[in-house]
Order: C-alpha cells, then sequence, then structure tokens
C-alpha cells in the first residue's frame, strides 16, 4: 500500500472496521472514514479521523471522497452480521 494518500474504510464505524480504522491511525495513516451508522457508532470513530455519515451507494459522494482526500486503498467492513 502507497505510504501517501488516505485509506478509506467504509464501515470504520462497525466493530470490526473501528478495530482496522484505530490500527491504521495508530501507525500514522491518513483514514477517511465511510458509515451510515445503521450499525455502526460514530464513537468508536477515534478523534482526529474524517468521519464521513453517507452510504456507499451514493455514488457521487464516494468520488468526492476518493478525489478530495486522494485516496490511495479502499477496506470494505460495511456488512450486517445478521
Amino acid at each position: 500500500m502507497p505510504a501517501n494518500g488516505a485509506i478509506l474504510i467504509v464501515g470504520g464505524a462497525g466493530y470490526i472496521g473501528s478495530h482496522m480504522v484505530r490500527n491504521l491511525f495508530d501507525a500514522g495513516r491518513d483514514v477517511v472514514v465511510l458509515d451510515n451508522l445503521s450499525k455502526g457508532h460514530r464513537e468508536s470513530v477515534p478523534s482526529g479521523v474524517k468521519f464521513v455519515q453517507g452510504g456507499m451507494e451514493d455514488r457521487a459522494l464516494v468520488e468526492r471522497l476518493l478525489v478530495e482526500h486522494k485516496i490511495a486503498a479502499v477496506m470494505h467492513f460495511a456488512a450486517y452480521i445478521e
């Protein structure tokens, strides 16, 4: 994964996604979280991490985030366990 550019974590406010966000953030990576909060929790996203409430089905929003934050990688954790 390139050291430059942010990592977009879709579902980053959920249980597993938030652990990945914390690990990447603690490692000094620039992280952007996209989560609709249908199952996730805003307080699970560490202070200092860019959080955007929305869904991955919003193509215009995702495209804007990719360009605006110079996203180098996307990690997908948006899922329901049920």
